[in-house]
């Protein structure tokens, strides 16, 4: 019998054989256990936000070898917060020198935010900023087009996507849109100097002031809402897309220097924050030998239980597959191998058993990635059910292994969970007789920040989602957004729209940034700086703070987790003409005792234009028309507990979960 790692890897070949993508991006619930609180000095949301945005900057390598993730440990006998950081590894030495930089890089952070006081200054966040741009310049000029991608991928310059969108505005000038597309026109054609001049003179003080330039563009009011005014004959849409993604990246630098300073500035941990590097023991990267055992496909397929006890036909199993049973087998036999050999260990997964191997007193209840998290890394954080993590892409990467001394216990159970998730998608392959494919993923997403009512300018709605290739924003939903207090408050209903802020009196980018890394470089702690283009917080509120009512208006691109009890309703959703409302009536004959039976959990999303038209045109995908809908109808859910029910052009994906995990969310 091969060990519990070689079956593993088998089970992975496996499912790579059946899908390339097993399952669709989505956000993952937030569990009781996720959002414990006791003895935490931050909140849940405040701890995401915060792993999140580390994260984030960790991301200094556009490389797709130079994965991260990011976990932070509350240690109140030192009150001090740990920032733990690992990255994607083969061999126990893999990507020490980038890791190393890393660590450098957010210990000069770090030392910036020392220096915060209840009071505030200022001039921190500004020299928190200077120590950002320093440590991510690389990873910037890449994502503004300004050096070429490790993917040596062609791209059209961020200068010539911006003119062309100054261009397509033109005609907008007596428009009721006018005064933002002016303001548009006006910060774009700023960057496009600060561009130029760094192209002359390419200094860190000058991508500095470049930054700072596209976070005055991202400032202006709704950019989507301009850009989406230009018609797609006039701007390709994908360059719209492109555009709005560049800004919302970049601008996040600007931000994040905001957001850290406003942290340490309310918890006392944030201002002594340290860097610890994760480097798993050398056993942990020890790998099987795969050649003493014989990994074949038939044998792995008949080790499938089947749900009614007869056996599976290989053979129909890969005319389904659109193969022949000799190239399956070999490219399992092939695959299996390659896993056992250069499997990697991923970083979220290096994290979670540091942990295991040592006792943390306030284990770290948030795990982030610089992308979102693969199909196998989520399966098992749920299955370990210690971390949250916010989403994750639904990719499977076949080259993904367990450090060699997990608990066998913890393999065990993991190997079941695979093998259940390819009995149901051997189920599904041969009952609809065609492979289900899913579209390639976006998968890196950024999670929205906590916002100030003293520099927000509406809330009206979150942002949508805007996908670049694999890059995409992603709204923080906003049922799941918290106080920071040891009280939660999740609140179903959207966001009420507030006054406009808005910015006067901007000094030039240039200007304060180059005073301010002067002022860094001399090290003038105590120095103060001219005010920026944005005002600092004098108070800080969550989106949550606010009551609303009880139906919601669903924005394109955004999920939201809900649940319903047993026997109860839940809101109204809206999505354009689909109006829709999730009953649960259960009866004797459909109660159990299983933890979290009497509630019923889902995802709701109203997909993208894009996505809805990828939607349809999948043969393998059965999507309800909802205008031709009579009577009552039942319907059966795919293998992944999805339904499309669609209106026109709308379409709407609900996810039904797992009912053993609880929601605090309640309708």
């Amino acid at each position: 019998m091969a060990p519990p790692a070689i079956t593993c890897a088998e089970n992975i070949a496996l499912l790579s054989l059946l899908h390339r993508v097993p399952v669709p991006p989505s956000l993952n619930p937030i569990s009781n256990l996720s959002v414990r609180h006791e003895r935490y000095d931050l909140s849940f949301e405040r701890e995401r936000s915060l792993a999140s945005v580390l994260a984030f900057l960790s991301s200094i390598s556009d490389n797709p070898d130079h994965i991260t993730a990011v976990c932070v440990e509350e240690d109140h006998e030192t009150m001090s917060l740990n920032v733990l950081l690992a990255i994607n590894k083969a061999q126990q030495n893999d990507n020490s020198q980038i890791q190393e930089e890393m660590k450098q890089g957010f210990e000069r952070i770090f030392a910036g935010l020392a220096q915060v006081s209840d009071d505030g200054n200022p001039g921190v966040e500004d020299r928190v900023f200077v120590m950002i741009i320093t440590m991510c310049s690389a990873r910037i000029l890449c994502r503004l087009r300004l050096a070429a991608n490790s993917r040596k991928i062609s791209k059209q310059p961020f200068t010539a996507v911006l003119k062309e969108a100054v261009l397509s505005l033109g005609y907008l000038e007596h428009t009721e849109s006018s005064t933002v597309a002016s303001r548009f026109v006006e910060k774009a054609r700023e960057v496009m100097r600060l561009i130029d001049s760094w192209t002359k003179y390419q200094t860190l003080t000058r991508l500095g002031e470049l930054v700072e330039g596209v976070y005055h563009l991202r400032q202006v009011g709704d950019l989507q809402a301009v850009l989406n005014t230009i018609s797609n004959r006039v701007m390709d849409p994908h360059s719209t897309k492109s555009l709005l993604n560049i800004v919302r990246k970049v601008a996040r630098y600007r931000e994040a220097a905001r957001f850290l300073y406003r942290t340490a500035k309310r918890f006392t941990l944030v201002r002594q924050m340290k860097t610890v590097l994760i480097n798993l023991p050398l056993e942990a990267f020890h790998k099987s030998a795969v050649h003493q055992y014989d990994s074949r496909l038939s044998l792995k397929i008949s080790q499938i239980h089947t749900p009614n006890g007869q056996a599976w036909h290989l053979e129909n199993i890969c005319r389904l597959l659109k193969t022949d049973i000799v190239e399956a087998s070999d490219s399992f036999v092939q695959q299996t191998r390659r896993t056992s050999k250069k499997g990697k260990i991923h970083a979220e997964i290096q994290l979670l058993f540091h942990f295991e191997t040592r006792i943390s007193k306030l284990l770290p209840r948030v795990v982030c990635s610089s992308k979102d998290a693969c199909f196998l890394c989520n399966a098992f954080i749920l299955m370990h059910g210690k971390m949250y993590t916010p989403r994750y892409h639904g990719r499977l990467y076949p080259a993904w292994r367990l450090p060699e001394f997990i608990r066998v216990d913890l393999q065990s159970s993991f190997n079941q969970i695979l093998e259940d998730h390819i009995r149901n998608s051997l189920v599904t392959l041969i009952s609809r007789r065609q492979k289900t494919v899913y579209p390639d993923p976006n998968e890196s997403t950024l999670l929205t920040l906590p916002v100030s009512t003293s520099t927000v300018r509406s809330i009206a709605k979150p942002e949508p989602d805007i996908e670049d290739g694999d890059e995409m924003i992603q709204p923080l939903p906003t049922n799941q957004m918290v106080k920071d207090s040891n009280n939660m408050t999740l609140d179903p209903r959207p966001s009420p729209k507030l006054s406009d802020h808005l910015i006067s009196n901007e000094p030039s980018a240039e200007s304060s940034f180059a005073n301010v890394e002067k002022e860094v470089e001399a090290q003038l702690s105590n120095s103060s700086l001219s005010q920026l283009a944005f005002s600092i917080l004098s108070t800080e509120e969550l989106l949550s703070d606010v009551v609303f009512d009880n139906d919601w208006g669903l924005v394109q691109g955004q999920m939201i987790s809900k649940s319903v009890r047993s026997n109860g309703t839940s809101s109204l959703y809206n999505a354009g003409p689909l109006e829709i409302q999730i009953g649960y009536p259960t009866g004797p004959s459909l109660t159990t005792h299983e933890r979290g039976s009497k509630e019923l959990l889902f995802n709701i999303e109203w997909l993208t234009t894009d996505e809805g038209e990828r939607l349809r045109g999948q043969q393998a995908v059965s999507i309800i028309d909802a205008e031709s809908l009579e009577g009552e109808t039942v319907y059966p859910l795919d293998d992944l507990n999805c339904l499309y029910i669609a209106a026109r052009k709308s379409i709407l994906r609900i996810t039904f979960l797992d009912p053993r995990i609880p929601q605090l969310s309640k309708d």
